[in-house]
């Protein structure tokens, strides 16, 4: 879609339950976290990524794709469903969570890998929004995408002061959108690790592949309307 920046234009690329499927992780398998982090006046999210940390780059052969509110414009169906794939009794939740911070990223490599058979790409991501305080996370994007990762001073405020400047230059108060660039203060860079990315490589065609399997029952779980 074309930007409100002229010679800008807004991806339609994406996935719509990023941070949803990381808070149905939270509500049903880490109430315990919760419950820990109110006590000790904390971000639960903090506590969850602290654990995701033992569990090891692909998560023990654990893959979860976040489609849990349904295909996207990448999707092989609108039908698609999100799923924890490849569990045995070995697996933790510790593997639960970082398979879910992985299969975001993965995620949205596919919308990624899609962009970049379009348009140069910058060899840099800025990454906004809650998850980006994640160095966990900062460090899953970078080894999957295979690219620098930086995080600035915005995170959750990214859509506010879009919205602010967007105002700011129509009235007038702004001559452009240059001042954004200034507000903006790299915080952290992270940069990929090769033998990270090695594995990510492995994952991404079986990820791939699961899309249109979960695509496909999707459609057929449907068709039974046991929600009705």
């Amino acid at each position: 879609f074309a930007h409100v920046i002229p010679g800008m234009f807004t991806s339609a690329v994406s996935t719509f339950a990023a941070g949803s499927s990381f808070r149905w992780v939270r509500d049903n398998l880490c109430r315990d976290l919760i419950h820990q982090a109110q006590l000790k006046n904390v971000d639960v999210y903090e506590l969850m990524t602290a654990e995701a940390k033992e569990s090891p780059v692909g998560s023990r052969g654990l893959l979860f794709n976040p489609n849990m509110a349904g295909g996207t414009t990448m999707s092989p169906s609108i039908n698609i469903r999100g799923a924890f794939l490849g569990m045995d009794l070995g697996h933790s939740r510790a593997d639960m969570i970082r398979a879910t911070m992985e299969g975001v990223a993965l995620e949205l490599r596919i919308a990624l890998d899609i962009l970049s058979n379009m348009v140069k790409l910058s060899d840099e991501m800025l990454v906004v929004g809650g998850g980006s305080r994640s160095q966990v996370w900062r460090q899953i994007f970078s080894d999957v995408y295979n690219m620098k990762v930086v995080k600035t001073n915005i995170d959750q405020q990214a859509a506010a002061l879009g919205a602010a400047a967007c105002a700011a230059v129509g009235t007038g108060l702004w001559p452009n959108f240059d001042i954004v660039d200034e507000v903006h203060k790299v915080e952290d860079v992270t940069l990929p690790i090769a033998a990270n990315n090695k594995v990510y490589e492995k994952l991404i065609p079986i990820f791939i592949k699961s899309e249109q399997y979960l695509a496909d029952l999707g459609d057929q779980i449907i068709a039974l309307e046991l929600k009705k």
